[in-house]
């Protein structure tokens, strides 16, 4: 069954038939020729489409019409879980581009998570986009907030001449909120002052700060060879995807899971991988 049809919950395509009147030199008896419209886009299809168009601005370097794109993807969309993962990848790209953009991108993200209908079913599929997308959140969101540590600890260096000994003192200085020295689960962040001098009290002069990889927009590994249809009704396809550490392909259907990662959607124009706190696109080579 395709990701379409998976996801759908219902989505119904609608076919319009048209109705061409006969020219006016036929018989009066032949029949009026009726044209069908062609049926409308999918979701998948669209998402695909449009994510593909912000993936080749993002590697322009134009981030910033890649972010617009995003954003019109996911306001046009009206289908879990097709809107959520473009919500997603929106509030990741906005990042780079705006810190508060992105944090209102993640809220309305948990919102729809917490409350659709299609993550609150019991569905194995929807657990694990729920599970993925709320670890993705969590992610984004100390990036952020180690972000905001960061550019606290330099300004708390250029006053003070040298770094604090923790970053509760940072927050008590006011130059962070108390919340950003945590993730969204409240877990403190790993810092570790170092470079220690005597000057002529012990002064940090480095320091260490745990670290979250920034989601890749275009994806290197794993890597889609391709993907072919095996069905047309309803429609159904199959991937060739390398993954680090395998020489060769190797053909995966939906559902199936591969060294950790879970295919969780294949469609014409790309795959939907899943991860428990990473959701990652793979667009099929032009």
């Amino acid at each position: 069954m395709s990701a379409l049809h998976k996801f759908g919950c219902g989505i119904v395509i609608a076919v319009v038939a048209l109705v061409t009147p006969a020219p006016l030199l036929a018989q009066t008896n032949a029949p009026a020729v009726t044209a069908a419209t062609p049926p409308e886009m999918s979701e998948a299809d669209q998402f695909f489409t449009q994510y593909t168009r912000a993936a080749a601005l993002a590697a322009k370097g134009a981030t910033q019409q890649a972010t617009l794109v995003m954003d019109q993807l996911y306001k046009n969309l009206s289908t879990s879980p097709w809107l959520e993962i473009a919500l997603l990848k929106h509030s990741e790209l906005s990042e780079s581009q705006s810190a508060q953009a992105a944090v209102e991108g993640y809220d309305l993200l948990q919102k729809r998570v917490a409350n659709a209908p299609y993550f609150i079913g019991t569905a194995r599929r929807a657990q694990l986009f729920r599970a993925a997308l709320n670890g993705a959140i969590d992610r984004g969101i100390s990036r952020i907030r180690l972000q905001r540590v960061r550019d606290g600890l330099e300004r708390y260096f250029i006053r003070y001449h040298q770094y604090p000994e923790s970053l509760a003192k940072l927050s008590i200085f006011n130059y962070v909120d108390l919340a950003d020295i945590s993730d969204p689960n409240s877990r403190p962040f790993r810092y570790l002052p170092t470079g220690q001098q005597l000057r002529p009290t012990i002064s940090y002069m480095r320091y260490e700060l745990e670290t979250i990889g920034v989601e890749p927009f275009l994806v290197q590994a794993p890597k889609l060879d391709g993907t072919t249809q095996i069905n047309h009704d309803p429609e159904q396809y199959v991937a060739l995807v390398r993954v680090p550490g395998r020489q060769e392909a190797v053909r995966v259907t939906e559902d199936q899971t591969l060294e950790g990662y879970y295919m969780a959607a294949i469609a014409l124009r790309g795959v939907v991988l899943c991860s428990n706190n990473r959701i990652l696109i793979l667009l099929t080579p032009q």
